[in-house]
């Protein structure tokens, strides 16, 4: 069914409810997590790894410009998961961890928000999702900062993805974009309440 402009607030705002619902309210503590840093950074991984998985089948074909932004949030990604590993040999080392995870979430944002330019979607739809997820995420509470941004982040792309004309020119970096929110959701709600395990978030391969 296609959507115009004026249907955004019916179909966007409930997928967004939806997917809030569905991730930030349901992280649970890891059975062999150190603390509560420990888990919510793996649960971070998570997500990201199961974005960027996704996206790396995809972002080379639907065009090449996307293809840095790719690359830098990949780099980024097995820097912070080389220093979550250390970390779990030696947890002085949450500082300098924490660091890491705000780069990857600034660049998976990055890479997210030039899919939202090239989308064309409204402004008006973007700043209005942004002020409702506000405020579920302020209700729903945090489990911790970095887990709550990056899944903010996809979450609220794919809200505004859900508003682009499914039969329009940007209908494939719109699905695109919907399907990497739903791989990354995927990824972490398998994870809840398992052991935290290291071969899940391995570093992704870097395009060629």
């Amino acid at each position: 069914m296609l959507k115009t402009s004026f249907q955004w607030a019916a179909v966007a705002l409930p997928l967004l409810s939806i997917l809030f619902a569905s991730g930030c309210g349901s992280q649970t503590s890891h059975p062999n997590q150190i603390d509560s840093f420990d888990g919510s950074t793996y649960d971070t991984l998570l997500l990201a790894h199961g974005a960027l998985t996704c996206l790396e089948a995809d972002v080379s074909t639907l065009d090449p410009k996307y293809v840095p932004m790719f690359k830098q949030a990949a780099a980024a990604y097995g820097v912070a998961y080389s220093a979550y590993a250390s970390f779990r040999t030696t947890p002085a080392t949450q500082a300098n961890v924490a660091v890491t995870i705000n780069n990857l979430t600034i660049a998976i944002i990055a890479l997210e928000g030039s899919f939202q330019t090239d989308m064309h979607a409204s402004a008006t739809s973007i700043a209005q999702m942004r002020e409702h997820a506000k405020h579920l995420r302020k209700t729903a509470g945090t489990a911790g900062m970095s887990v709550s941004d990056l899944l903010t982040e996809l979450e609220i792309a794919a809200a505004v993805a859900n508003t682009i004309t499914k039969a329009g020119p940007y209908a494939k970096i719109a699905e695109i974009v919907i399907q990497t929110t739903s791989a990354a959701l995927a990824a972490e709600t398998a994870a809840v309440g398992q052991s935290i395990d290291l071969s899940l978030i391995q570093p992704i391969t870097a395009i060629q």
